[in-house]
């Protein structure tokens, strides 16, 4: 179950890359929350783009990669789907 919610994942990053600039799902992929905001002490809480970044880590591929390799969108469908098989 765990690999298919990455597998999801990632394939939802290749079509948040894909989107212009402009579009509100890529401006919220890249929003930074303020440094003045403070967390409850604790373990720090996971966000999308560190989970993102674990899931690119794990089949080997840095996040500059991911934003090249998006552009081929047949590529990027079978590297997504070759990480399932490798991992799993």
């Amino acid at each position: 179950m765990d690999l298919i919610i990455k597998e999801r994942r990632l394939r939802w990053l290749g079509h948040v890359l894909h989107m212009e600039d402009d579009r509100i799902p890529k401006q919220a992929m890249y929003w930074q929350m303020e440094s003045q905001i403070r967390r409850k002490p604790g373990r720090r809480r996971m966000n999308w783009i560190d989970t993102i970044a674990r899931d690119l880590k794990s089949i080997g591929i840095d996040w500059d990669e991911a934003e090249q390799a998006v552009v081929n969108r047949k590529d990027w469908r079978e590297r997504v789907a070759q990480c399932v098989f490798d991992t799993g």
